[in-house]
C-alpha cells in the first residue's frame, strides 16, 4: 500500500490514529525550503518579452534552455546533451536529453525547439528577447522571421535539432547569444493566435520543463515552486524554492535573521559588506565579474551631439563612484568589455578631465539653459547614489540634470520611446565581446541609446565573422577605441558581485549567478 505521509500528520493533528504508524506531528517541517532575494520583481511570466534579468531568474526555474554559460566563459549543455558545429562553421546541431519531460508529463522533442524559435521570431508575438536569434539564418537583425517560419532551426529526428547560421562565424558567440532563449511546449500553445499569445492567460500557470515547478505568487512580491521530481538533469535536492522581492536594503538583515538564505540576482550594498562579512551563519564571496554599469545618452536629442557626449562622458569622475559607491569592489571602464576578458584593450585608458569637458560643451555650444531628464529605476539605493555622483559631476561642468524615479519596466518602456536624455542600465556582460550589440544595433529592442548607424555593430559582426581568438581581437580592440569615440553611451564600472548566503546552503557556485547561471537542481541546504 503506498502511504501518505502528508495525508497521515494531518489525520494525527486532528486526533486521528492511521493503521497504527506513529506518525510525528512535525513530518511537515522535513520539508526542505529555500528562499532566495532578488531586489527587484520579474515584469511578465512570458519568458520571450522580457530583457530583464530579474524574470530570467524567474523562468530559469521553470523552463529550460540548450545551453547556459560558466564565469569562466565556458559553455555547458542544459536541454541539449551535446552539440557538434559542421565543417564550414555555419550550422550547429545539439542532440537532446532524451528523458525530459513537460510537467504535464508530454515528452520534451526537437519540435518543441522548433517551435520556441518560431514563435520567439514572429513578428506578430511580443517577444523583447528576439534579438537573440539574430545570427541564425532566416531572419532579420532584430531576429524577425523574413517570411512564414522561415528561421533556418530544423528537427533532424525526435531529439536532434539543427540551427542553420547566416554565414560562419564564432560559434560559441551564437551558443552564449541563445543561452536565455526558453524552450515553449509546443503542445500548449500551437494553434493559438498571436494575440491569445500575447495575453497573461496562457503563461499564468506555466507548463514547463525545469527544475521547478511553479505554485503560487503573490504578484510583484513572491513566487514560489516545487521541485519536478522527473527533472531529467537530477531531482531537485530542495523541496520547495521561494523567490522573494526585497529592496535592497532589506537583504541583508534577510539573511542575517534566516528569513532568506540567498541572494538569487542582485548584491549586498556596499554599506553593508563588512557587516555581512562578519556575520557567523553567513558565507560571503566578492567575485570580480564582467557586469557592468552604464550612462545611457540619447543620440537622437539634437542637444546631445557626439562632441557634448564626448564631453559629458570625460566629466564623470569614475574612481569616486568605485571608491564611494562600491568601496573599491569594481573597476572604472570606458568600453563594455570588462578587464577580466582576454579581450579587453589596456590601450583603451580611463578618461577625467572635467576642465577640458567644460571646454568641450562650449565649443560643441550646448545650450547653457539646457536641462537634461535623467531616467533611474526605483528600488536601488546604488542606482539612486550613482545618479547624484553623476549630477554632480555635470554640474561642475555646468550641467543642469533632472532625475527622475520609474519602476524598472517603465524605464525601459519609455527609454526605448526616447523620452530620455540619461539613463542607467546595468548588465551581466558575458566573456564574449560581443555582448554589447544587441544595446547599439538601431532594430534592437535594447538599444535605449537610439543610436541609428551601425558603425560599431559593423565592427562586432566582422570580429564575429573570424574563427580563431587571435582573428577576432583586432576587431573589438578597434570596437572599444569606437565606443569611446562614439559615446552613445558613458560606460562606469565593473562591479564585483559581493553575494553572501546562509552557511546551511551547499553546492551553490554564486560566480556563476552573474552569467544567468544558477543550476538551482543541485542546490541543498542542510
Amino acid at each position: 500500500m503506498k502511504f501518505n505521509m502528508k495525508k497521515a500528520a494531518a489525520l494525527l493533528l486532528a486526533g486521528s490514529m492511521v493503521a497504527g504508524y506513529a506518525v510525528p506531528a512535525a513530518a511537515e517541517a522535513e520539508e526542505k525550503v529555500v528562499t532566495a532575494a532578488m531586489d527587484q520583481a520579474w515584469d511578465t511570466m512570458m519568458p520571450l518579452n522580457t530583457t530583464s534579468n530579474y524574470t530570467r531568474f524567474i523562468c530559469d526555474q521553470i523552463y529550460d534552455r540548450l545551453t547556459q554559460t560558466n564565469a569562466d566563459g565556458s559553455i555547458e549543455g542544459r536541454l541539449a546533451e551535446s552539440w557538434t558545429v559542421n565543417d564550414a562553421s555555419d550550422a550547429v546541431t545539439f542532440k537532446l536529453h532524451e528523458d525530459a519531460v513537460w510537467s504535464d508529463g508530454e515528452p520534451v522533442t526537437a519540435e518543441d525547439v522548433v517551435f520556441s524559435y518560431q514563435m520567439y521570431s514572429d513578428p506578430s508575438v511580443e517577444a523583447k528577447s528576439r534579438y537573440h536569434l539574430e545570427y541564425i539564418a532566416g531572419v532579420d537583425d532584430s531576429g524577425a522571421e523574413l517570411s512564414e517560419d522561415s528561421i533556418e532551426v530544423t528537427a533532424d529526428s525526435d531529439y536532434e535539432v539543427t540551427f542553420k547560421l547566416k554565414e560562419a562565424m564564432y560559434p560559441d558567440t551564437f551558443l552564449q547569444d541563445i543561452d536565455t532563449v526558453f524552450i515553449i511546449p509546443k503542445h500548449v500553445f500551437e494553434g493559438k493566435t498571436a494575440e491569445e499569445i500575447n495575453a497573461p492567460d496562457l503563461w499564468a500557470n506555466p507548463v514547463g520543463s525545469g527544475p521547478f515547478i511553479y505554485d503560487s505568487e503573490i504578484n510583484g512580491e513572491r513566487m514560489e515552486f516545487t521541485k519536478n521530481e522527473n527533472y531529467y538533469l537530477g531531482t531537485p535536492n530542495i523541496d520547495r524554492l521561494i523567490i522573494r522581492v526585497v529592496p535592497s536594503a532589506n537583504v541583508l538583515s534577510g539573511l542575517m535573521n534566516g528569513e532568506l538564505d540567498l541572494i538569487g540576482f542582485g548584491s549586498v550594498l556596499t554599506d553593508d559588506w563588512e557587516t555581512a562579512k562578519s556575520q557567523d551563519n553567513l558565507v560571503t564571496e566578492s567575485v570580480p565579474t564582467t557586469s557592468y554599469t552604464t550612462l545611457i545618452f540619447n543620440t537622437q536629442k539634437e542637444y546631445l551631439t557626439q562632441e557634448v557626449r564626448q564631453a559629458l562622458n570625460m566629466a564623470i569622475n569614475r574612481d569616486v563612484l568605485v571608491n564611494g559607491l562600491l568601496m573599491g569592489e569594481g573597476t572604472p571602464i570606458m568600453t563594455p568589455i570588462a578587464p577580466v576578458s582576454p579581450y579587453y584593450n589596456d590601450k583603451v585608458q580611463v578618461q577625467y578631465d572635467p576642465e577640458k569637458a567644460k571646454e568641450m560643451l562650449a565649443e560643441a555650444g550646448f545650450p547653457a539653459g539646457q536641462t537634461l531628464k535623467f531616467f533611474i529605476s526605483s528600488g536601488s539605493s546604488i542606482t539612486e547614489r550613482c545618479a547624484a555622483l553623476i549630477v554632480q559631476d555635470f554640474a561642475n561642468v555646468g550641467v543642469n540634470v533632472e532625475i527622475e524615479q520609474m519602476d524598472f519596466a517603465t524605464l525601459m518602456s519609455r527609454m526605448l520611446d526616447g523620452e530620455h536624455d540619461l539613463g542607467i542600465i546595468g548588465s551581466g556582460g558575458t566573456l564574449d565581446p560581443s555582448e554589447s550589440r544587441e544595446m547599439i544595433y538601431p532594430e534592437s529592442s535594447c538599444n535605449f541609446c537610439q543610436l541609428q548607424d551601425t558603425e560599431l555593430s559593423d565592427l562586432i559582426d566582422k570580429g564575429n565573422a573570424e574563427l580563431t581568438f587571435e582573428a577576432r581581437k583586432p576587431y573589438f580592440d578597434e570596437y572599444q577605441e569606437k565606443v569611446v569615440e562614439k559615446a552613445a553611451m558613458g560606460y562606469l564600472y565593473t562591479k564585483n558581485l559581493l553575494t553572501a548566503y546562509n552557511k546551511s546552503m551547499k553546492n551553490l557556485n554564486v560566480a556563476d549567478f552573474n552569467c544567468l547561471n544558477w543550476s538551482s537542481w543541485e542546490w541543498d541546504k542542510e
